[in-house]
């Protein structure tokens, strides 16, 4: 194997459970970038075993030609419009993978340093139908949740990834019923 194919490789190996916790645990303390970056990889990680649980035929070869090289869903666009095409996810889940999406590819082809602090970044996640439903939760509430824009994106992904294992675990579950609810904001 060249050493080309074994990067790839790395770069497609996931972690197991409580190893992502940690993960998810430490993107609170790294910078901006490498928060935005990984916590996006993580979702489209688990967007795409989501998605082969779905497949019918798995052979090496179809998953690679799916997955890699150009495939159908080799970015992780392709992957949100598979997942939503084929009713895995609802349309609201898919706009809050595109907002993820969207903010993490912000911060890896940008050509000068960004934070979360940047007004557009701030609209985006202001946008986002999960913050506005938290947010209306928290309208009465005594306790509410103060987080800066870093700390709402981090908690979107640990939302997200939860609700892709539970449609995982669980297909056609209760779950996406109950983002369907909180985004519409009837929870």
């Amino acid at each position: 194997m060249s050493n080309r194919e074994a990067l790839r490789r790395l770069s497609r190996k996931f972690p197991a459970p409580p190893e992502l916790q940690k993960i998810l645990d430490d993107l609170k303390n790294d910078n901006d970038m490498s928060a935005a970056i990984m916590s996006a990889a993580l979702l489209e990680g688990f967007l795409e075993q989501v998605l082969t649980q779905k497949f019918t035929y798995k052979s090496s070869a179809l998953l690679g030609q799916a997955f890699r090289n150009r495939g159908p869903f080799s970015d992780f666009h392709g992957k949100i419009i598979a997942a939503e095409a084929f009713g895995i996810i609802t349309p609201y889940y898919a706009a809050e993978l595109h907002s993820v999406k969207a903010i993490r590819n912000t911060f890896a082809h940008s050509k000068m340093p960004i934070t979360f602090g940047h007004e557009l970044i701030t609209k985006e996640i202001a946008a986002s139908r999960m913050y506005q439903a938290f947010q209306g939760a928290q309208k009465d509430s005594a306790h509410k949740l103060t987080l800066d824009n870093k700390g709402w994106f981090l908690l979107f992904t640990r939302f997200l990834l939860i609700l892709l294992d539970g449609i995982k675990k669980h297909p056609s579950s209760a779950g996406q019923a109950a983002l369907q609810d909180m985004l519409e904001g009837k929870l």
